[in-house]
């Protein structure tokens, strides 16, 4: 080895046949250079970050009114979309509207044909239009879906309190899709 002990390690050398000095240092230029290129590439194929400032989804930053709803699960949805698109200005020029279906479902039975293992299916029906006078329309109509899980037990409470979280988590799992397509599309609409 052509590195000292100390330095060798520090560069991540360990002793292998081939490794010298040229060679732990090309290493190091070779993987700055490969993560420059997938940077390039990324950039040049045109992508750009979906929030950033100036762009559409950025812009939409609390001035989406979000429409309320009956139910935990619904209101669980509502905060969660608060959270991603920020509370709403009072003269904000959309609204967001939506509907939630949960179906639930036993996946997993014991001889005694008892059901031990939930599953909840979510459907969120959403629609943004534009409030002003003028326009009015529809600018987005989409549908979104989630699925979770929960283990059931012969305690009423421990159930109970396992099937809450289970609508907790899928309420905010479809509100974290209906904000993500919301900020994909908004350029094509928001302006």
């Amino acid at each position: 080895m052509l590195l000292s002990d100390s330095r060798a390690r520090a560069a991540g050398c360990d002793g292998a046949a081939g490794c010298s000095a040229a060679g732990c240092g090309a290493m190091t230029r070779r993987g700055v250079l490969l993560a420059g290129a997938a940077c390039a590439s990324l950039f040049g194929c045109g992508f750009t970050p979906v929030y950033r400032p100036g762009g559409a989804a950025a812009a939409l930053r609390n001035q989406v009114a979000i429409g309320v709803t009956r139910g935990r699960a619904g209101f669980e949805l509502r905060e969660q979309l608060e959270n991603r698109l920020g509370p709403a200005v009072p003269d904000a020029p959309w609204q967001l509207t939506f509907r939630l279906d949960i179906t639930r479902t036993g996946v997993a039975l014991t001889e005694e044909e008892g059901i031990t293992r939930e599953r909840l299916t979510g459907h969120a029906a959403f629609t943004v239009r534009h409030r002003g006078a003028h326009r009015g329309g529809v600018v987005l109509r989409g549908r979104v879906r989630a699925v979770t899980a929960y283990s059931t037990t012969s305690a009423t409470f421990a159930s109970a309190a396992a099937a809450t979280d289970a609508r907790v988590r899928l309420a905010r799992a479809l509100a974290d899709k209906i904000a993500e397509r919301i900020a994909l599309t908004a350029g094509d609409w928001a302006r």
